[in-house]
């Protein structure tokens, strides 16, 4: 970057965030207040695998925190995304449902290839409907995409974004795979005396060991372990929406470069281990057997993802989420470094968030089978309606639902949390020109020497069509007002395509919401 653009950026932001209070700004309305009125509860009753179908109102007893409450409403629900054939008997006591249709794709990947691609096609061109909602996901992160003139133009604005995203999303994890691979080398020459390292044996394998741990603690944050907080935030806006809603998540199922076994390096560290006679010595080896195989134990998932927790986010939104697990293409080149899959352990997680809200499991690399499959599956539950008797005062309603039958299995949701106020927001994100702007909305104020006052964090992240960083910067504002109005000039950037993440984090309500999205300058 030249002076003249690093002048040109300190200028912009110190304009963008001292002017922020005089920009124009909503008039002043009281904070929302969110009170239950009625919690649904959706239940699948199964016996051997199989929807009971035949079951009524007087079948079910509800009951919350113990307390059992009366069924006000009861319906019995089909739905499956393609359309049913018409010579298909209807359930008893089977409700209509409004059309309108959300649906929700989450794209759990690591890197963009010909697989995810095809998966976007098979969706546009099989499943979506004119009129239907989409939102992507892709690392805990909403892809913003404009719908443009037509639906082969959303198919191409989805596919650039998703690409681009994960064009730079990717590139510190590749540079981190390098780092160890490359440190792997150098190590493995230091332990067969062809490299003379800056420290000793031990606190060069220990260093190794915590490197590899750092790394790989980044990648499953970044793209295996579900944030149950950001699907809290995002659940709770996509809840008021009207319609049928749909969950299809699309997982790689590759994760993360392991030493592999019996490999020269694994080879030479065991070798050395078990040669330390002195004293010291063996205590130094026990300290580097202790530090690589508390790296190997992290890479167990058992008990790190709460399947029950994510469920109980899509059943009360009422979700049917489908899993597609798909293979990466992606390999290393390494005779000491292996790729290996998720774990049995991970993959049961995200299979239990499926089953319970109604939804299918492939594993397969042919996504157009995989939706075709998933879209004909029918989802048959039951929806009942209970007015709460008393206020859970922000704590959790633990709901219980018996039913008059044996021998069967039941899901439902079992905990329900009152959603109370709006998380703070970043919307109707507009470009001019050269020129951005966005609205802060729903952040929590408190009074301070009598006056309502918020806070919060916003950082802007811009990326150029060869995904490097071009502008970073954040600040802190002072919010006084309920909405508040940004705008921010990028003169000193030329014309082009970019991707720009914004992040706002309500300090008062310890809550935040990211926009990012392709862009054009």
């Amino acid at each position: 970057m030249t002076r003249k653009i690093v002048l040109s950026t300190v200028f912009v932001m110190a304009f963008l965030f001292l002017a922020v209070p005089a920009l124009s700004i909503a008039q002043e309305r009281p904070q929302e207040e969110v009170t239950v009125t009625a919690v649904e509860v959706p239940v699948r009753v199964l016996l051997k695998g199989e929807a009971v179908r035949d079951l009524t109102q007087e079948d079910f007893e509800v009951y919350e925190n113990g307390v059992k409450q009366e069924i006000r409403h009861f319906e019995v629900i089909s739905r499956r995304i393609a359309a049913p054939a018409a010579a298909e008997p209807a359930a008893p006591g089977l409700k209509s449902r409004d059309q309108k249709r959300l649906f929700l794709l989450l794209f759990n990947i690591f890197d963009y290839d010909d697989s995810v691609g095809e998966a976007v096609d098979s969706f546009f061109n099989d499943i979506f409907r004119q009129g239907d909602q989409i939102v992507v996901l892709t690392e805990d992160r909403v892809l913003n995409i404009e719908p443009g003139k037509g639906v082969e133009d959303l198919v191409s604005r989805v596919k650039d974004s998703l690409r681009r995203f994960k064009g730079f999303s990717t590139a510190i994890a590749v540079k981190n795979f390098r780092e160890i691979s490359y440190e792997a080398e150098r190590l493995l020459n230091q332990l067969r005396g062809l490299e003379t390292g800056r420290m000793s044996l031990a606190p060069a394998m220990i260093r190794f060991f915590e490197n590899y741990q750092r790394i790989w603690d980044e990648y499953r944050r970044q793209f295996l372990e579900p944030d149950v907080d950001f699907y809290q935030a995002l659940i709770k806006r996509l809840k008021t929406v009207e319609g049928e809603k749909w969950a299809i998540a699309f997982q790689q199922r590759d994760m993360f470069p392991m030493i592999r076994k019996a490999s020269r390096l694994d080879n030479e560290i065991r070798g050395w281990v078990d040669s330390q006679v002195d004293p010291q010595q063996q205590v130094d080896a026990r300290m580097v057997q202790a530090r690589q195989q508390e790296l190997q134990r992290t890479f167990d998932f058992s008990g790190r993802i709460n399947p029950a927790a994510l469920s109980d986010l899509f059943l009360a939104a009422d979700f049917t989420y489908h899993l597609i697990l798909m293979k990466s293409s992606r390999t290393v080149f390494s005779q000491d470094l292996e790729l290996k899959e998720v774990g049995q352990d991970y993959e049961e997680s995200l299979t239990r968030i499926s089953r319970s809200t109604g939804g299918s499991v492939a594993f397969s690399n042919r996504p157009v089978e995989a939706l075709r499959e998933a879209a004909a599956l029918e989802d048959f539950h039951y929806l009942l309606v209970y007015s709460p008797r008393e206020t859970a005062g922000g704590k959790k309603r633990e709901i219980e639902v018996k039913v008059n039958r044996t021998g069967v299995d039941m899901v439902y949701l079992r905990n329900y949390l009152e959603a109370g106020p709006r998380p703070v927001a970043v919307e109707d994100f507009m470009v001019s020109g050269k020129a951005i702007s966005f609205t802060l909305r729903h952040y929590q104020m408190t009074r301070i020497n009598n006056q309502r006052r918020g806070l919060a964090d916003v950082k802007i992240t811009i990326f150029d069509e060869a995904s490097a960083k071009v502008f970073d910067e954040g600040k802190s504002l002072e919010l006084v007002k309920d909405e508040t109005h940004v705008s921010l000039n990028f003169d000193w950037l030329k014309p082009g395509a970019y991707f720009i993440i914004i992040q706002a984090i309500d300090r008062v309500a310890n809550q935040s919401d990211v926009y990012s999205g392709m862009i054009k300058l």
